[in-house]
């Protein structure tokens, strides 16, 4: 109790007789070893949670007794927790704003209807207040449930139980014995247009299954469904069902099945696909089955299955914990304890018991919204890139509603709760320190800047030992490792073919003097002008026979290290022109070309300090590097495979593209320097850190998002 125990304007109100309305059911609930009384209303479909106090006057509305006489009983039943009679009051106002209880007799239909129509108009501004979730009630599903309630009973019996069990093990263990064909090029298979098209497809119809799992689980303890739709969730029609008669089962165990029933749907639909991408051949129908366990595995891991979000994980959760609105009293912990340590405000009732409940609902707090920020921003830039103007600005408010929302009750609070106003003073000066704080820290600090990106070890085009001609494998004249100059010949190839045409020149040649001879000594001087023209074409010919003669003989172009590049296939084997047959590497330095992202190249172009590098097989040692040239234009080409997510690198190949490995987005490639590195095999893995000149964080922030923007609206 709480001020004075009688009020001046008790007489105003004494004299009422309230009742609860005929069309709420009370429930009895616990919740962490307290009991609790859930009032449900059938018109509305709304739920309301009161404490046992709450329920010992409220029980005494029966609409036959005066509010005097609820009162006088009341101080009686509840001794010290009595309340006084503003209190009662505002109880009693409460309550008619809830719509729980009537102060008159007789039953008011028009204010039935006006109550209906309220709560319309209320669940259409909730539908416009959270655009990117929109629902469309299409159906009232509880006949068709009825008839079909047998389903529940097999579905959520032991012999359901035990099938899932089975059959989801047995699934998990095809899945380990087959995961390197279910994972291997995962990204190209998932982007190619005609998977996209079955999953299209595969998703509504894996949706449909997921709710009516909810829906078969409300009818298997004798709950009601009433409403079923689609439900735009960001412009994708997915079905949804109401499931709130759930919140009314007593058990805990029931309402977070009810809640889990999607998951467990989904899992046992991933499990069936499972067994048959197991047994049919390549084709439509194996396709669909891949594209149900993407589509069950993903939505479960990141949406339903994911505490963080106030989807089926996140209440059953809350239902298993007996911590309805599990996010709310997170929250309210997480600002109470901000509110006490920083403006000294101590909160009215926390809602955790102990200092281990706080710290797991703060942590609770700080990662459901942080999770959250990241969802929505992925949720914003998608619509941002399909809708253009509408998209924006359903994402801006949607948006609007995650952080500025929050930013103006904050405000409100520091400026206008009455809770702060002793305080106030050092309230706001920290709040405008901390902001201060903030802005310091990421708009002027600079801090350290970075750029990682990974390569392949290469040679630069002038190391490499290149065929000038065609021709069979003939002997080595140096042995691989050895040191050679520029020019030393380093291995010798035959070509029968190429001698031949050089002895054809060269007698071509040797005929066409002895004829021009002839010709001058007979004084056929047109003649003999005739043989000089023909002449000079044979003596071109023969240049280059022996020109391709001389390119038999591979010589080392620069001083370094002789290496092959496939000793063990050279003894007998045909070489073709223009094919690298090795290399001279340079002792001190290896080049690698290093792949940059594009809103990653404005810094490495243009602010490069000094780099580092670290080769996959030596991750230990870091070596010190410096940026040789760019290559000038930008391109999707990719220098090796290994660069790519099937050879474990982070560029998604075009499955289009067979001819070359190209990545989906535009790339620039770099050449780099090692110096003193040790001789590697060619092609190997490098990680390439690219240090930058120190810049505060957020005109970094706001860099990256423009360039995001851009590339999203470009789309």
């Amino acid at each position: 109790m709480s001020g004075p125990l009688h009020s001046a304007a008790w007489y105003r109100v004494a004299d009422l007789r309230p009742r609860l309305r005929a069309h709420t059911e009370v429930h009895r609930h616990r919740y962490r070893g307290e009991l609790w009384y859930l009032v449900q209303d059938h018109i509305t479909g709304r739920f309301h949670r009161l404490t046992p106090q709450t329920w010992a006057v409220l029980g005494l509305m029966d609409g036959r007794r005066s509010l005097a006489e609820i009162w006088d009983k009341a101080c009686v039943r509840l001794g010290d927790d009595l309340p006084t009679q503003d209190e009662l009051i505002g109880l009693l106002g409460q309550l008619h704003r809830a719509e729980i209880v009537h102060a008159e007799l007789p039953p008011d239909l028009v204010e039935l209807g006006r109550r209906r129509s309220r709560l319309g108009r209320q669940r259409l501004l909730a539908r416009l207040r959270s655009p990117l979730s929109i629902r469309i009630p299409l159906w009232d599903p509880e006949r068709f449930l009825e008839r079909t309630r047998g389903i529940a009973r097999v579905v959520y019996g032991p012999l359901g139980a035990l099938a899932w069990l089975l059959l989801t093990a047995y699934a998990l263990t095809l899945a380990a014995l087959d995961w390197e064909a279910l994972s291997g090029n995962l990204a190209d298979r998932v982007l190619a247009v005609e998977n996209l098209v079955v999953l299209w497809f595969v998703y509504p119809l894996v949706k449909l299954l997921h709710e009516l799992g909810h829906a078969y689980a409300v009818k298997r303890w004798g709950g009601e469904v009433h409403e079923i739709g689609i439900m735009l969730l960001v412009f994708v029609p997915v079905p949804y069902v109401e499931t709130s008669a759930a919140y009314a089962f007593p058990g805990k165990y029931q309402r977070a099945l009810v809640d889990g029933a999607g998951i467990l749907v989904e899992i046992f639909l991933a499990a069936l696909a499972m067994l048959a991408w197991d047994m049919l051949e390549p084709g439509t129908l194996r396709s669909a089955a891949f594209n149900v366990m993407l589509v069950a595995g993903v939505s479960t891991l990141l949406l339903n299955g994911n505490p963080l979000l106030r989807f089926d994980a996140y209440y059953a959760l809350a239902d298993l914990l007996e911590i309805p609105n599990l996010g709310q009293r997170a929250n309210r912990q997480l600002g109470g304890l901000l509110a006490r340590h920083l403006l000294g405000v101590e909160q009215p009732e926390p809602p955790a018991r102990s200092r281990r409940e706080s710290a797991w609902l703060v942590s609770y707090a700080l990662a459901s919204f942080c999770y959250r920020v990241l969802v929505m921003l992925g949720i914003a830039l998608f619509i941002a890139g399909r809708f253009f103007f509408v998209g924006v600005v359903l994402a801006a408010l949607a948006l609007y509603g995650l952080l500025l929302q929050p930013g103006l009750r904050l405000l409100h609070y520091l400026l206008l709760d009455p809770r702060t106003r002793p305080r106030r003073g050092r309230a706001v000066g920290l709040t405008l320190g901390t902001l201060a704080a903030a802005v310091l820290l990421l708009a002027v600090l600079p801090m350290p800047h970075a750029t990682l990106a990974e390569g392949v070890l290469a040679v630069p085009d002038d190391a490499r030992v290149v065929t000038q001609a065609a021709g069979d494998f003939s002997r080595l004249l140096v042995a691989p490792g050895s040191r050679v100059g520029s020019g030393t010949p380093l291995l010798a190839l035959t070509n029968p073919e190429l001698d031949a045409r050089a002895t054809i020149a060269a007698a071509r040649v040797e005929e066409l003097l002895a004829r021009q001879d002839v010709l001058r000594s007979e004084r056929r001087t047109t003649d003999a002008l005739l043989v000089e023209d023909e002449l000079g074409h044979a003596r071109e010919a023969l240049a280059r026979a022996r020109e391709a003669q001389a390119g038999l003989l591979l010589r080392s172009p620069a001083t370094g290290t002789f290496q092959l590049a496939r000793a063990d296939v050279l003894p007998g084997r045909y070489l073709h022109r223009g094919e690298t047959v090795g290399y001279v590497l340079d002792d001190a330095t290896r080049h690698a070309r290093v792949v940059v992202r594009q809103d990653e190249v404005d810094a490495v172009r243009g602010d490069v300090r000094a780099l580092a590098v670290r080769c996959a097989e030596t991750l230990a040692s870091v070596t010190p590097a410096r940026l040789v040239r760019e290559i000038p234009a930008a391109d999707r080409a990719l220098p090796s495979l290994a660069l790519s997510t099937e050879g474990g690198g982070p560029f998604a190949l075009d499955p289009a593209a067979h001819e070359r490995p190209l990545s989906f987005s535009t790339v620039f490639q770099f050449e780099i320097a090692i110096d003193a590195a040790p001789l590697e095999r060619i092609g190997q893995r490098v990680y390439v850190r690219f240090e930058h000149s120190p810049e505060p964080l957020l005109w970094r922030w706001l860099r990256a998002a423009r360039r995001t923007l851009l590339e999203r609206l470009a789309v």
